[in-house]
């Protein structure tokens, strides 16, 4: 073989080896957005569904001219559009996932990443995704409007103008650079001003790449000292614009908010939450300085593990910022279950805790009262009071509150938690919601049109709210209604506007055991009395189981209360229990109990209680062995 013919061969064989090479690459990118779909849209269906609760977007005037009044408005107004979609999680993800896909292929045209490198490509699409999956709880406490799309339309936006860029005669880079930051930012904040500091590096690398010192200075250094001037002067020049805006948010305009309090140690913590998104920048940045360096030849072996290393680390980037908190998953599953009275339901996803949060047991609580078997059922699910998967304080108050209000028949607290947390946080699907049930429940039907009229200008929740309009023409339908039953039958006291000091459930359990009401319905009397045995209190037990019979015909006494009276008359010796109808098998049960707790005398609690996990069903077991119980 001649040397010409060897060299043919090596050229075939490299040929080869860089389709091989490109074809895998194509396979695990469409891989990676089937399986990031397909998360997004069954997985974590609960948590899209209960993102675009706690956001907002109309279809007026008015609400596009209040997005318009601050930096990065038409950002946020876009973002805001796109969230309505997460209502139905399929369609939500499909949009989601289509602009993520969007991004890697902008990224590879502008930057002229060839085929066997494009997973170059998909890094700012990871460290995106990154983003948005690690949230949790952040959910409820992030201000800015259409939050979860905007660094993905920001970065799209950004990538964008810099394609435009590069084919612009080098005489028009200045001009365009400095419209871009200065005209760009009132609409996509802070966005504008990095797509301005990446054509200047563009410039620069350009200018280098020629070797044309003329062109280095008017299309590179000079860009670049005024991009760097303008970053810092155009920001505070349309401070004086804007009526409600600080000045230091004019500098992050259009970057993802997060709140925490200095003075305590979450900053480090909270920084990991931030390291994707400076990533991305910091990625965006470095290929606008290579530019059309990212397609060097190299060999094929280099460049084959090369790419299994940037597959594998981006697959490895992603799982590690899920958020995986499985409880957070059961909070939102239920949320959405309660919200179309799918009672058994939200009794039984309380069932995949092992330690759950108090939210869990509260919603699983409401959820057995509704469906009548709270006194056979509440103690055999799991309980306890699980820490909050998050770097800073999460209060009752902002993720359950309404909802736990408006069940237990606290409707002005009910409508109160929603205008507070609207002047913090603005409205939300879920605080006009909650708003309009509550003034139903109350029969204030004026104000409850008018937030009824808001919700009818929304795509996914007109339907809802012109259901509820028909309870303003018809209010004898609540009586009917599954979702208006349990409030209206707790409603048999003054529902005065107390302090609860941001402690839902403790402010509920307080209320309820303040003293037996007389004439109360029966669904309250048993509310009492299971927050009696919630509270273990052995004083006011025997009023409030009375107070449970009065009005009643009851033939067989539920388990959980059978099981408290016999605890309770072992610790007092005085009470007659004759005339009490208890199971045989619930007094053998007992018996079995106190001989197993005679076996283990000696031992503390904590030792005792992986001895009882077969009574772990029973009242008994809550009593001793459910300890320090934290509600926040």
């Amino acid at each position: 073989m001649n040397k010409n013919d060897k060299t043919q061969a090596f050229a075939v064989g490299e040929s080869s080896n860089a389709n091989f090479l490109s074809q895998w690459q194509k396979y695990f990118v469409a891989a990676f957005f089937v399986v990031v779909w397909a998360m997004l849209a069954f997985y974590e269906s609960a948590l899209l569904e209960r993102i675009d609760a706690q956001s907002l977007f109309l279809y007026d005037t008015l609400f596009f001219k209040e997005m318009m009044s601050v930096p990065a408005g038409l950002l946020s107004y876009v973002g805001a559009f796109f969230t309505q979609f997460l209502a139905i999680p399929v369609a939500g993800a499909t949009v989601f996932v289509a602009l993520l896909f969007a991004l890697y292929k902008t990224v590879k045209r502008v930057f002229d990443i060839s085929d066997s490198n494009s997973l170059w490509a998909l890094l700012p699409s990871v460290l995106l995704l990154a983003l948005n999956v690690q949230f949790g709880y952040w959910i409820f406490y992030i201000k800015f409007p259409g939050w979860y799309f905007v660094p993905l339309l920001g970065t799209l936006f950004s990538l964008s103008a810099i394609e435009c860029y590069r084919k612009l005669s080098w005489k028009l880079s200045l001009p365009v650079i400095l419209l871009l930051a200065i005209f760009g930012y009132p609409l996509f904040g802070v966005y504008a001003l990095f797509a301005a500091l990446c054509m200047s590096v563009i410039g620069i690398a350009d200018a280098v790449k020629a070797g044309n010192n003329k062109l280095l200075i008017f299309k590179g250094i000079v860009p670049a000292v005024l991009t760097v001037i303008l970053s810092v002067a155009v920001p505070c020049a349309w401070y004086y614009v804007y009526q409600s805006v600080i000045i230091e948010f004019m500098y992050t305009a259009g970057l993802p908010g997060y709140s925490w309090d200095p003075r305590r140690e979450f900053t480090s913590t909270i920084l990991t939450y931030w390291l994707p998104y400076m990533l991305l920048f910091v990625s965006l940045l470095l290929y606008s300085a290579l530019c059309t360096r990212l397609n060097g030849e190299g060999k094929s072996l280099r460049k084959t593990i090369t790419m299994l290393v940037v597959a594998l680390l981006s697959v490895a980037f992603v799982w590690f910022y899920w958020y995986k908190d499985n409880n957070f998953r059961i909070e939102n599953k239920q949320n959405n279950a309660m919200w179309e009275c799918r009672w058994r339901d939200v009794a039984n996803y309380a069932k995949d805790a092992d330690v759950p949060t108090r939210t869990i047991v509260l919603n699983k609580n409401i959820a057995l009262l509704n469906l009548g078997t709270a006194g056979s059922e509440m103690f055999s699910y799991p309980d306890g009071s699980a820490d909050i998967d998050a770097p800073f304080n999460v209060h009752l108050t902002q993720t359950c509150s309404m909802m736990s209000y408006f069940n237990y028949g606290k409707l002005n607290f009910c409508y109160r938690w929603c205008i507070e947390n609207s002047v913090e946080y603005g409205w939300r699907v879920e605080h006009l919601k909650h708003a309009v049930r509550s003034l139903i429940a109350q029969r204030e039907y004026t104000l409850a049109r008018r937030y009824i009229g808001i919700l009818k200008k929304t795509l996914f929740h007109s339907g809802w709210a012109e259901k509820q309009e028909k309870f303003l023409d018809n209010p004898e339908l609540t009586l009917r209604s599954p979702e208006y039953v349990l409030p209206i039958q707790m409603c048999c006291y003054p529902d005065r506007l107390e302090v609860d000091d941001s402690y839902v459930e403790v402010y509920l359990i307080k209320s309820l055991t303040m003293g037996v009401l007389h004439g109360a319905t029966n669904v309250y009397n048993e509310a009492v009395l299971l927050a009696i045995l919630v509270r273990k209190d052995k004083e006011h037990f025997w009023e409030a189981l009375a107070g449970y019979f009065s009005g009643r015909k009851i033939q067989r006494l539920p388990k959980h209360y059978q099981e408290a009276v016999l605890i309770y008359s072992t610790m007092n010796k005085s009470v007659d229990i004759s005339n009490i109808p208890i199971d045989n098998s619930i007094r053998t049960r007992y018996s079995e109990f106190l001989k197993r707790a005679q076996r283990y005398k000696g031992m503390s609690e904590e030792e005792m209680a992986p001895h009882f996990k077969d009574f772990s069903d029973t009242y008994w077991y809550f009593y001793f062995f459910v300890r320090g119980i934290r509600s926040n």
